[in-house]
């Protein structure tokens, strides 16, 4: 072959794979710029789980990855940290002053405020322990336990009622069981399976009361990631205006044992103050919150019933 024929030829074949490798390279980095680094606990589905999964999907920007694999439980505070050191980028949980000055929430409360209705785990030789409550004052004489550093302790607190305070969840029951305190006030899709799982514990949960305030439960983003606090938002703004929010709220199944079995209409509501609450809180959007007060209950302030 003529040489200068031949110099071309390669010259044009060494284009050709720089030109397909640059393309591969931009494809891989373009994929990566759109991936969404969540947590997930491994064969258990949350509501949240399925609102964040749902919610890229019908965005149709970004896709999931689950960094944490098949670990079966992560702490909190270790996926806090990974989304604030940008190894994660999102998380939810309860909302708090600290998580709302340090992240980037996007104020949709997830539960429609559930985690804000509380119902109490207590011995089952107390079953009848709030039989005579109807006010504030009245539930000041018994104590809460609660785990030291959760958001609602300080609502609790706040409000004048005595708790007890410990580091590990798993506890709090043993110490229930020990009277150690009166009862354990638990959001109402939580405390049937717990109780269920504590079998060998001698614990039932209150018949009589629902503690009830204001508690978002929001997704968390870094500050920095304004696109998709962004995303997020416009998402999940949509799924309420079509409808489909409410749909899979109340196509959950602890949604829908919380509200089965927690026979909110005949129990007595004592409303707390939540002062934790920044002025971002969407109080006046009435159709983000689920509110006892619609399931024709009686509720009860610390001025007696109203």
């Amino acid at each position: 072959m003529n040489p200068l024929k031949c110099y071309f030829a390669n010259f044009f074949l060494y284009v050709k794979y720089v030109a397909a490798f640059t393309c591969i390279a931009c494809v891989s980095v373009c994929v990566r710029g759109e991936q969404v680094r969540i947590p997930k606990e491994s064969g258990e589905e949350k509501l949240a789980d399925r609102l964040i999964v749902e919610l890229l999907r019908r965005g149709n920007k970004y896709q999931p990855t689950f960094p944490y694999g098949e670990i079966d439980s992560i702490p909190l505070s270790t996926v806090i940290k990974d989304v604030e050191n940008n190894d994660l980028d999102i998380f939810w949980a309860l909302s708090s002053p600290d998580y709302e000055k340090n992240f980037q929430a996007i104020y949709i409360p997830l539960y429609r405020g559930l985690f804000g209705m509380r119902l109490a785990i207590v011995k089952r030789e107390n079953a009848y322990l709030f039989e005579d409550v109807k006010s504030l004052g009245d539930l000041k004489r018994f104590t809460a336990g609660q785990g030291k550093f959760w958001a609602d302790t300080q609502i609790l607190e706040n409000n004048g009622l005595p708790v007890v305070k410990e580091l590990k969840y798993s506890n709090l029951f043993r110490m229930l069981e020990a009277e150690r305190f009166d009862y354990f006030p638990r959001a109402i899709q939580e405390p049937w399976l717990e109780v269920q799982r504590e079998a060998n514990l001698n614990l039932v949960i209150d018949k009589s009361l629902l503690l009830w305030y204001k508690a978002p439960f929001y997704f968390f983003v870094n500050k920095n990631n304004q696109a998709l606090a962004k995303h997020l938002t416009e998402q999940l703004e949509l799924m309420i205006a079509d409808g489909s929010f409410d749909e899979i709220f109340f196509a959950d199944e602890e949604t829908q044992m919380a509200l089965k079995n927690s026979d909110i209409k005949n129990r007595r509501v004592i409303k707390l103050a939540n002062p934790f609450l920044s002025d971002k809180t969407p109080l006046e959007r009435n159709e983000l919150w689920l509110d006892p007060s619609d399931l024709n209950v009686k509720t009860y302030t610390s001025r007696g019933q109203k």
